[in-house]
């Protein structure tokens, strides 16, 4: 058995080998390191105002979404769909708890908090869809902006886990 850290939500994933995505925010393998080469002052970094600014956006970006997938899970008329939401929240949960280390704030106390829904998984599955590539592309232009590497790399990374979401989405829609 190894162990891996995920360079960007910094958990540690135990395995015979490094797994393609990281088990709790869905960083692709490249981003899952041995743990002796994570620094552990890694999210210790100087953000610009501008920077400041984005983390805070992407920390309600990642609250919002979090609750309405915490929503859909709380929903009983399809299994599958109800477990793939649910573990969708615990991803975008780290990511607003990455954004919230890197921001230097709390985490909103509502984050756990199952938020509005549409009622329906057709309805809820394109209200994800649309909010994934928001997130997506959001991420993608605050990465470019970005003046830290850090900041950067996170972002381009979370950009990709949207990314993957979407995926997601396109492939819930057969399940209602």
């Amino acid at each position: 058995m190894k162990l891996y850290r995920c360079r960007i939500c910094g958990e540690t994933y135990l395995g015979d080998e490094a797994p393609s995505q990281c088990p709790f925010c869905g960083a692709h393998v490249e981003f899952l390191v041995p743990p002796e080469e994570y620094s552990e002052s890694i999210n210790d970094v100087p953000a610009t105002e501008s920077e400041q600014a984005d983390l805070e956006r992407s920390i309600e970006l990642e609250r919002a979404n979090t609750r309405f997938y915490l929503g859909m899970a709380e929903r009983r008329d399809n299994d599958t769909l109800r477990s793939a939401y649910k573990r969708l929240a615990k991803v975008e949960a780290e990511h607003c708890s990455l954004f919230c280390k890197l921001a230097r704030v709390e985490k909103p106390a509502d984050l756990m908090t199952p938020g509005e829904t549409t009622g329906s998984w057709s309805g809820d599955i394109a209200e994800s869809l649309a909010r994934e590539q928001r997130a997506s592309a959001l991420y993608a232009e605050f990465a470019q902006r970005a003046t830290n590497a850090r900041l950067r790399e996170v972002w381009e990374a979370v950009s990709a886990v949207e990314a993957d979401h979407i995926d997601l989405d396109r492939v819930a829609q057969r399940y209602v």
